[in-house]
């Protein structure tokens, strides 16, 4: 199964709700986040930390699990037809139970994926995500793909997504991760640069291939600030 590599499009950053999300259920979290920022920054401003602090401490990355089918859903329901397209290369049916039970299972070793959530009143809501799957067993390279919400696009969390799955790749013996990504996409192409990644080869049917090592001592921790300098708009595949 092909993983397309996500790739971010030009979005207008909205801000993260600071939490915890009290009142705010799961499936309708990614929906009325930017709406309940806005309210909650101009009833008390002086509460509210930055987005780049919002988004550190408040989105939280774990291994998907098995009980994530229905946030996940609820996840690839809210893309954008870009992001999708973006994310699957091609038409998905979101609530394709195949697909879901696809995205929200991994052993850890021949298919390793981690969640960005936020953890609402009814349970987790995922924000992003992100996978590499080796081709056959034993492999030590394998394709990766990341997603993020696009009310979330510009807040680190691909970063932060990249690096925990760059870690567990390098854990289960993966040396090398490539992924595809759509031609003509610069932000993403400057994005796989900026995280030491390489064009494998000339594009070839409207795709270019990219791959770089698994382990990368250049990322930042976890619990750093991610942003880069001078670059607002940071792809957040």
């Amino acid at each position: 199964m092909q993983i397309a590599y996500a790739t971010p499009h030009a979005t207008p950053h909205a801000t993260p709700h600071a939490g915890p999300h009290a009142g705010l259920t799961a499936a309708a979290a990614l929906a009325t986040l930017p709406h309940a920022v806005s309210t909650l920054a101009s009833a008390a401003p002086s509460t509210v930390a930055s987005p780049v602090a919002r988004s550190e401490r408040e989105v939280q990355l774990r291994p998907v699990r098995a009980q994530d089918l229905t946030p996940m859903r609820d996840f690839v329901r809210s893309l954008s037809a870009a992001s999708r397209q973006a994310r699957f290369h091609g038409g998905i049916k979101p609530d394709s139970e195949r697909l879901l039970r696809y995205l929200s299972q991994a052993d850890g070793v021949h298919h390793i994926a981690f969640v960005a959530v936020l953890a609402c009143d009814d349970g987790d809501v995922i924000v992003g995500e992100a996978r590499c799957v080796r081709a056959a067993s034993g492999e030590s390279s394998a394709e990766f793909a990341i997603a993020v919400a696009d009310a979330w696009q510009g807040r680190a969390v691909a970063p932060r997504l990249l690096h925990a799955l760059r870690r567990a790749a390098a854990a289960a013996g993966i040396r090398t991760l490539f992924g595809d990504v759509l031609a003509g996409n610069a932000r993403m192409a400057a994005f796989m640069r900026r995280h030491g990644f390489a064009p494998a080869g000339a594009a070839a049917g409207g795709v270019q291939r990219w791959s770089g090592y698994a382990p990368c001592d250049r990322l930042a921790a976890p619990g750093s600030p991610l942003r880069e300098p001078g670059n607002a708009s940071l792809p957040a595949a």
